[in-house]
């Protein structure tokens, strides 16, 4: 149905955890593809105690299958597997040495063309954005793009030049907007005025519910009425209600788009 990218900019702010989040808070079925060259986090992570068999080769056995057969439909159903304990989120795991990222170019192509079309919705954790290995075709055939970062002086330096490359990238086909991890001195305003981008979502800054997902701890009692998981939700919906708008703006005979490209300034004041 639709295909959705999470992407940072650098300096680790927590996209696989955001993207992972994000999908077990979807209101549909939702497939998370790992598609960062620099390496899986899921399988090692969130899903270390959860799986007693093999994962299979995930990305890189259809980067594989992709070289063998070049001009046939890829076979990626036969590459996905279900993240245990969430009846409608499965998962293409991306692949576990970053020297095997090189055989990924070829795959981008096609690729966007099989999760674009999938049925049910596709988040794609494609990392940190902006360097030769950067998926751009994944990017093209996105509904939307959301950019994790922190609100910090650092972070919103790097997010400038590769915010603007992203909006010349996907032009008026992708709703582009922010995901705010609150660890960080500027407040949503501030970044969306100096970034020209709006925020989508903010996301507490809670380190033991993060870890569920980054690391497969143990939730707390609580862990499902969190503060974190209820962000997750509301950045789902946001990301749904856009994107959405998007597609009819775009459809618009008039040529209409969304609002919310503007400059990108300098730097946080």
């Amino acid at each position: 149905m639709a295909l959705h990218c999470v992407v940072s900019a650098g300096g680790s702010p927590g996209v696989t955890t955001t993207a992972l989040g994000l999908a077990m808070a979807w209101p549909s079925r939702v497939l998370l593809a790992e598609c960062d060259p620099m390496g899986r986090r899921v399988v090692s992570g969130f899903m270390a105690d959860r799986v007693r068999e093999s994962v299979g080769p995930g990305l890189l056995g259809l980067a594989m299958a992709a070289e063998s057969g070049p001009h046939a439909r890829l076979p990626l159903e036969d590459y996905v597997l279900p993240i245990p304990g969430e009846d409608f989120v499965e998962l293409l795991h991306g692949v576990r040495d970053p020297r095997h990222g090189v055989r990924l170019a070829s795959l981008w192509s096609r690729l966007s063309e099989v999760l674009a079309s999938r049925p049910g919705d596709v988040i794609a954790d494609l990392g940190r954005i902006g360097g030769r290995d950067t998926p751009d075709a994944l990017l093209r055939a996105a509904r939307s793009v959301v950019m994790v970062l922190k609100p910090t002086l650092t972070q919103v330096d790097v997010a400038a030049p590769r915010l603007d490359a992203l909006k010349g990238l996907v032009g008026d086909r992708a709703a582009v907007g922010l995901c705010l991890i609150t660890d960080g001195p500027y407040s949503a305003a501030e970044v969306e005025r100096v970034l020209g981008t709006p925020v989508f979502a903010e996301l507490p800054h809670s380190p033991a519910d993060a870890r569920v997902f980054s690391e497969g701890a143990r939730p707390r009692r609580t862990f499902k009425t969190s503060l974190l998981l209820r962000s997750f939700k509301c950045l789902g919906r946001r990301i749904n209600a856009t994107a959405g708008a998007q597609t009819m703006d775009v459809g618009d005979e008039d040529g209409a788009v969304l609002a919310g490209a503007g400059t990108v300034a300098r730097g946080v004041r």
